[in-house]
């Protein structure tokens, strides 16, 4: 065999186990073994930089070949910032695909607001977003929420783990527009006062079958210009439970305290339902005029504050 071909076979031989080294490195998924895997790019981070993550986390094999492959796709500047979860191998050319598509496949993290939930309730669960804790102060937290009272329809919302307040905010926003604005051909003032009468509604009431009936109650008082007398509301701004409120705090100077006040509150305390938002705007027409409900959770009417006191007698033993 002469010099020529033995050097011919060699560079072939080289050739093909660099081939093959290629498609391994390109091809095939490395296995991470550990499943998933959430990686983050940054604002203004480099390629290199993202490499040595994927790297790091054994998502990808060999890092110059990784770069180099992002660089001949011209996928280098087109790679899109946010989490990436990796929950399986897959090959660079996948990777490169998902990360100039923002293809994040991430975990939701699920956020649940109940029904008449206010926002001290509600802080929490957005605080725990990292980019809203290292964006904002737990106290700047509690007055933006405080300003929406009312108007964080209840529903569970799904979320990336990198959302913002803002794309938190919009996303419950455009919720409540669907369910709410544009259901309602009410202005912002009659929004407000619906709102505010749904949210005592949702504290006050413990059936949605009751609601409408007491939201009933609560047009015929206001229209006598009876105070409304609502432990919800007073409890709303104390932050006390009905039974831990004491003769001190029913003569507290606020808007909420509506054992002195006459009319509605200021706003919402807290964040009402469809149920509750339905039933302030129909209320049922009765002659009632006080109400309570029993241990049991039974709802009892009055049309005189006489069998007002004989119902408290007989269902609380008052």
């Amino acid at each position: 065999m002469s010099k020529t071909l033995k050097f011919l076979i060699a560079i072939s031989t080289v050739f093909l186990l660099f081939l093959v080294f290629l498609y391994i490195n390109i091809f095939i998924p490395t296995n991470a073994k550990n499943y998933p895997i959430t990686i983050e790019v940054e604002s203004g981070e480099s390629l290199n930089s993202i490499s040595s993550k994927l790297k790091e986390n054994h998502i990808i094999s060999n890092k110059f070949i990784f770069e180099s492959l992002a660089k001949i796709l011209n996928k280098d500047s087109k790679i899109k910032l946010g989490e990436y979860t990796f929950k399986k191998p897959i090959n660079d050319i996948e990777i490169l695909s998902r990360l100039g598509s923002a293809d994040y496949q991430y975990f939701p993290v699920i956020v649940t607001i109940k029904e008449g939930e206010d926002y001290r309730n509600i802080v929490d669960k957005i605080y725990d977003f990292k980019n809203v804790n290292k964006n904002y102060t737990k106290e700047q937290l509690i007055d933006i929420l405080k300003s929406k009272e009312g108007y964080l329809f209840p529903e569970t919302y799904n979320f990336a783990p990198f959302a913002t307040l803002e794309n938190i905010l919009s996303k419950i926003d455009n919720e409540f527009t669907q369910r709410v604005k544009n259901k309602y051909n009410l202005s912002d003032e009659e929004l407000k006062k619906v709102l505010t009468i749904a949210s005592i509604l949702e504290k006050e009431v413990p059936h949605p079958e009751d609601m409408k009936i007491v939201s009933g109650i609560i047009q015929n008082r206001l229209k006598k210009n009876m105070p409304l007398q609502m432990d919800s509301t007073l409890g709303y701004f104390t932050g006390k439970a009905s039974l831990e409120l004491t003769r001190d705090d029913l003569r507290l100077e606020s808007s909420f305290n509506t054992y002195k006040v006459k009319g509605l509150p200021s706003g919402p305390i807290g964040n009402p339902g469809e149920v509750s938002i339905e039933a302030a705007i129909s209320p049922d027409k009765n002659d009632y005029l006080f109400f309570l409900s029993d241990k049991n959770g039974i709802n009892h009417y009055a049309k005189i504050y006489a069998e007002h006191l004989k119902n408290r007698r007989v269902y609380l033993g008052k």
